[in-house]
């Protein structure tokens, strides 16, 4: 079974065996998910680990149909008490007025990787080991697979390739192939070259013998080592009850976090064990130590990270309808209010 379609299973189910009494004496905390990728690390991690027990909390995390328009939306209606999302999508509701505010960093880097074909290395004479540059110039030429056409992933390819010094409209073209289950089969029959996902896709091309990892996006640029790639959104006003729980969701997070850091085997074993059985437990702990890095900082937001995601975001032409700026918007679009007092518990 894949990875994603474990999690997605698991996602269902985990929903379904909340029903009321449950939680007992512990509180509930409801986060929606914009998509159920294992991206989000210390969500599960937290649940895995079930972190958030010694805070008094029992989470319900549901991957919500629609992404995250979806997920931001059950949190204006208060269906759900967070949301974790990409900020892209929050920036955009912001510019339209909706009262948000990023209260933790689930992933602090991006999670993306170019995956090619051993072809194309092969013809273009590239080898890993080649500095950055020289790396990118195979996406001269080259049909990059992706699950949908103008999103994430073609953005991503397409900077790359200018990155490389190539034309990010003319000089690769890129094909809608679906699910990353249908871009790996692509791959291994040839039809695509590369494509541009999150861990463990790298991890189950290279171990099919399908595909190289040639480039990861987060350890490869400084730009996107350190910027809120993943984040925990929650509606303004805050009340103080409200406050608590997140502060307690944070404090749960961090833990988790640390422990994926220190034990990343034990952690990746108690995912795979508890969310995808049946998934190859080699992908997920390789997909988790790919990203850990991403989640050192305990969900700590700063102004030049916040300033990396809003330079990334105009360096790929991303509109939001409004300006944001990094260090003005502080404690307003983002905070470290509730990392901070987690981590003075």
């Amino acid at each position: 079974m894949r990875v994603m379609t474990g999690l997605k299973a698991a996602i269902v189910a985990g929903a379904l065996a909340l029903l009321p009494g449950a939680a007992s004496a512990q509180q509930a905390v409801r986060i929606g998910l914009g998509a159920p990728t294992l991206s989000f690390l210390p969500i599960w991690s937290a649940r895995a680990l079930d972190t958030f027990k010694a805070e008094g909390l029992t989470a319900t995390a549901v991957a919500l149909p629609g992404g995250d328009a979806s997920a931001l939306a059950a949190l204006d209606a208060g269906d759900i008490d967070v949301a974790a999302v990409g900020p892209d999508a929050m920036l955009r509701a912001v510019a339209k007025g909706q009262p948000f505010e990023i209260v933790y960093s689930l992933m602090s880097k991006v999670t993306l990787q170019l995956v090619v074909s051993p072809a194309v290395l092969e013809r273009t004479g590239v080898k890993t080991s080649d500095p950055l540059e020289k790396r990118l110039s195979v996406m001269k030429g080259a049909l990059v697979g992706a699950t949908a056409l103008a999103g994430a992933q073609e953005i991503a390819a397409r900077w790359l390739a200018g990155k490389g010094g190539l034309d990010p409209k003319n000089d690769l073209k890129v094909a809608q192939v679906g699910s990353p289950t249908a871009i790996q089969a692509a791959l291994e029959t040839k039809r695509i070259d590369a494509f541009v996902l999150s861990p463990p896709e790298g991890y189950l091309a290279e171990k099919a013998g399908t595909g190289v990892v040639l480039v990861s996006l987060g350890d490869d640029f400084p730009l996107l080592a350190s910027q809120p790639y993943l984040v925990l959104v929650a509606k303004k006003p805050i009340s103080p009850a409200t406050a608590d729980l997140i502060t307690r969701t944070a404090k749960a997070l961090q833990q988790a976090s640390a422990a994926a850091i220190s034990k990343p085997d034990e952690t990746a074993d108690a995912i795979q064990k508890q969310f995808f059985p049946k998934a190859d437990p080699q992908a997920v702990s390789a997909a988790l130590k790919a990203m850990r890095s991403g989640v050192a900082e305990g969900g700590k937001i700063d102004v030049q990270s916040m300033q990396n995601a809003l330079t990334f975001a105009k360096e790929v032409g991303t509109n939001f309808g409004k300006e944001f700026d990094a260090k003005a918007s502080e404690d307003d679009l983002w905070t470290n209010r509730f990392v901070g007092a987690a981590k003075a518990k």
